[in-house]
C-alpha cells in the first residue's frame, strides 16, 4: 500500500518558476456574456464548496455528477478501487440523467478533486460521454498537493477539439482562501470585470539561504508525503506577501532521481505562517 500511496503523490502535479518587483494593478475587460453551467463531482464536499462559489460568482446554473456506485469508502479504499478500475479500463457509470441539458450552455465550469494526478474518474467518464465541441470548458479542482496542470493536459488529450482553458486549482486545506482566489481568477480570465494586481515573474533561481530553508520547512514540514529536498529558490512580491518557488530534488514513481517545484507564500499578515500552496512534478 506504501507503493500505492507514493504513486499517488508522484502523480499529483502543478505549474513553473520564473524578477522580484512590486506588483502593479491591471484592469481586465469582461468577455461576452454566455450561458454558463457549473458541473462538478465531489466525494468529500470540498470540491462542492468551490463549485458553489463559482456558481454564485458567475450566476451560473449548478449540477453535479453522481456515480451509480458511490466512492464513499476511506482514502485507501477509494485508491484501491480506482487502481482496479484502471487496470481493467473500467469507467464508473452515472446514476441518472442530469438535471440540466448541457447542450444549452456555451460555457461549462468543470470541477473535480485530483485523483492520480488527473480529474476524478466520475468526471473523466462524464467528459468522455458528452460532445463539448463549440463550448468553452473551464476546469477547477481541489487537491492535496497539486494536479491542475496535469489534469487539464489530460482533458485536452481526450478532447483536442474542445476549447479548454487553463483553469483554477486550490489545496483542500486552503479552502478558506477559495472565494478571494476565485474572484481574482475570474477577473484575470476576463469573465468578470474588475481590477487586479499584475503578477510579476519570478526572479532568477538561486541557492537557498538559511532563512529560505526555514520558510520551506515551516510550510512543508508537516505534509504527509515527501516533497523532496530544496536546492534552489526564486521569489516574487505578490499583493499580500512574498511567493517562493523552490526546486527540490526528489524521486519519481519508479524511484529515479527527479525534480519538482514547490510553491510557498509568506503573508504580510501578522501571525500567519508560511503556506505551502502547490507542487509541480
Amino acid at each position: 500500500m506504501k507503493k500505492t500511496l507514493f504513486a499517488i503523490l508522484v502523480a499529483l502535479s502543478l505549474v513553473g518558476c520564473g524578477n522580484q518587483q512590486k506588483p502593479t494593478e491591471v484592469k481586465c475587460s469582461q468577455r461576452h456574456h454566455t450561458k454558463s453551467l457549473v458541473l462538478y463531482y465531489s466525494q468529500t464536499h470540498v470540491t462542492e464548496k468551490v463549485a458553489k462559489l463559482f456558481a454564485e460568482a458567475t450566476s451560473a446554473d449548478l449540477d453535479s455528477i453522481v456515480p451509480v456506485e458511490p466512492y464513499n469508502g476511506s482514502f485507501t479504499e477509494t485508491i484501491e478501487r480506482c487502481q482496479k478500475e484502471m487496470e481493467k479500463n473500467e469507467k464508473p457509470q452515472l446514476i441518472k440523467p442530469m438535471n440540466v441539458d448541457v447542450a444549452e450552455y456555451d460555457t461549462v465550469y468543470l470541477g473535480y478533486p485530483i485523483w492520480f494526478g488527473v480529474a476524478a474518474r466520475p468526471v473523466e467518464a462524464w467528459f468522455m460521454r458528452f460532445d463539448l465541441r463549440g463550448k468553452t470548458v473551464i476546469p477547477f479542482c481541489t487537491f492535496g498537493s497539486g494536479g491542475l496542470e496535469t489534469s487539464v493536459a489530460a482533458l485536452r488529450r481526450m478532447a483536442p477539439s474542445v476549447n479548454i482553458l487553463d483553469g483554477f486549482g486550490i489545496r483542500s486545506v486552503r479552502i478558506d482562501k477559495a472565494e478571494e482566489e476565485i474572484n481574482e481568477f475570474l477577473i484575470r480570465s476576463g469573465i468578470k470585470p474588475g481590477t487586479v494586481e499584475e503578477i510579476p515573474p519570478f526572479g532568477m533561481k538561486r541557492s537557498l539561504n538559511d532563512e529560505e530553508k526555514a520558510i520551506f520547512d515551516a510550510a512543508c514540514g508537516d505534509y504527509i508525503f515527501p516533497l523532496g529536498t530544496p536546492v534552489l529558490v526564486s521569489s516574487r512580491t505578490v499583493k499580500n506577501g512574498t511567493e517562493y518557488c523552490y526546486v527540490t530534488d526528489c524521486k519519481d514513481q519508479d524511484g529515479k532521481p527527479a525534480r519538482s517545484e514547490v510553491y510557498v507564500i509568506v503573508s504580510n499578515e501578522e501571525g500567519v505562517g508560511p503556506e505551502f500552496t502547490k507542487v509541480v512534478r
